[in-house]
């Protein structure tokens, strides 16, 4: 809650909703630097993963309209986003764990990205929806500076390190990390930083 607002966390069924997480995921990545600009005000970067089978995609909604969502990919025909950028890696971590998937589109409402309980509820659907995947192994990218964050959180580990266009413009390049974690880590990370209880 916040304000008395209710917060529901689901999984995406209404495809024709995309657009919405598409302007969600922009609006966050742009405020965070993370791409440039773009007339279409959209960022779909993976369209191959939407509408997989292996794909699902949490949303977390306010008074009918999306607020956070993050998306969970089981490796498949089509791959995982982090086959974009560290293609070698993934390939390698493919050889490693016959469960693998990947965690990516994270993307919250600048107003809610300080609501500890929203963050908590996404965090535990996640989780829920890994286990249910039978993903074991989990990747995933991030910029470099929540590096640490995400060690803590999700006891992950990096594995590689690049500078590239996340949105492919070769105008704006970021410092990339590819990180590698397991559910079991994931999950005892998570209590240990007051997270997830169960």
């Amino acid at each position: 809650m916040k304000n008395g607002q209710l917060i529901t966390i689901s999984q995406l069924t209404d495809f024709s909703r995309l657009p919405e997480i598409f302007s969600l995921a922009y609006k966050t990545f742009l405020e965070n630097n993370l791409i440039l600009p773009s007339e279409s005000e959209q960022m779909d970067l993976y369209p191959q993963l939407n509408k997989s089978g292996h794909t699902i995609i949490i949303i977390a909604e306010c008074e009918g309209r999306i607020i956070a969502t993050n998306s969970v990919t089981m490796d498949g025909e089509n791959g995982l986003h982090t086959d974009t950028h560290f293609k070698k890696e993934t390939d390698e971590w493919r050889r490693k764990s016959k469960a693998l998937g990947s965690l990516w589109r994270i993307a919250t409402e600048k107003k809610y990205r300080n609501n500890v309980k929203l963050i908590k509820d996404i965090l535990k659907k996640t989780v829920e929806v890994i286990e249910v995947m039978g993903i074991a192994t989990v990747v995933f990218t991030i910029e470099k500076r929540h590096e640490k964050i995400y060690k803590r959180i999700f006891g992950a580990e990096t594995i590689a390190e690049k500078v590239s266009s996340l949105d492919r413009n070769p105008k704006h390049e970021i410092s990339m990390v590819l990180m590698v974690s397991n559910i079991e880590k994931m999950k005892n990370s998570l209590k240990l930083a007051g997270f997830y209880s169960n």
